[in-house]
C-alpha cells in the first residue's frame, strides 16, 4: 500500500514538473552590447570624464603651485633665517598634505559620483529586461556574456527588443 502510495505521489509530481517544463521559455540579452550602444549610458559616462578631468584640472593646480613655492624655497633658502625656513618648510608639508588629501577625496568623489550615474540605470535596464521578458512570456532570461549560455536557437536573443524599449536601436551587426 505504501509503495502505490509512494509511486502515485512520484507520478504525479512528474507529471506537475512535465507540465511546468512545457511553460519553460528561456531567453537571453548581451547586456554588454546594450550597455555599450545605450546613449543615456554614453551621457553618463561622458559626464563622469568631465567630472574627472575637473577634479584633475584642480588637481594639477595645486600640485603647480606646490612645485613653484618649492623653487622658491630652494631658490631663497640660503638667505632665510631658521624661524622663516621652518615656517615655509612647515607650509610646503601642510601644502603636500593638502594635495594628497585632495587626490584621495577626488578618486572617493569620482567612485562615487560613478555609483550616482550607474545605479539608476542598471536599475532601469533590469527593469527593461523584466518587462520585455513578460510581454514576451519568457520565464528566464540569461545575460549572454556573464553566463554559460549555449544556444543555437537565437529566437530567445531579446537583446534588440531591450534596446527598442530603452528607446534606441542597435547597431545592425550581429547582438552576439
Amino acid at each position: 500500500m505504501k509503495v502505490r502510495l509512494f509511486a502515485l505521489v512520484a507520478c504525479m509530481m512528474l507529471l506537475s514538473f512535465a507540465g511546468e517544463a512545457q511553460n519553460l521559455k528561456i531567453g537571453y540579452v548581451n547586456v554588454e552590447k546594450v550597455f555599450s550602444e545605450w546613449p543615456e549610458l554614453k551621457a553618463a559616462n561622458t559626464e563622469l570624464q568631465e567630472y574627472e578631468t575637473k577634479l584633475q584640472t584642480r588637481l594639477q593646480a595645486k600640485v603647480k603651485d606646490f612645485q613653484t613655492k618649492v623653487q622658491d624655497y630652494n631658490t631663497r633658502a640660503p638667505q632665510m633665517d631658521e624661524l622663516t625656513k621652518k615656517d615655509t618648510e612647515t607650509e610646503l608639508q601642510n601644502l603636500q598634505t593638502q594635495i594628497q588629501q585632495f587626490e584621495a577625496n577626488a578618486q572617493q568623489s569620482v567612485g562615487e559620483k560613478n555609483q550616482t550615474l550607474l545605479v539608476p540605470l542598471q536599475t532601469k535596464l533590469k527593469n527593461t529586461i523584466d518587462a520585455v521578458s513578460k510581454e514576451n512570456g519568457y520565464t528566464h532570461v540569461f545575460s549572454l556574456n556573464s553566463a554559460l549560455v549555449f544556444t543555437s536557437d537565437k529566437g530567445g536573443d531579446i537583446t534588440a527588443l531591450v534596446a527598442q524599449k530603452l528607446g534606441f536601436t542597435l547597431s545592425s551587426d550581429s547582438t552576439n
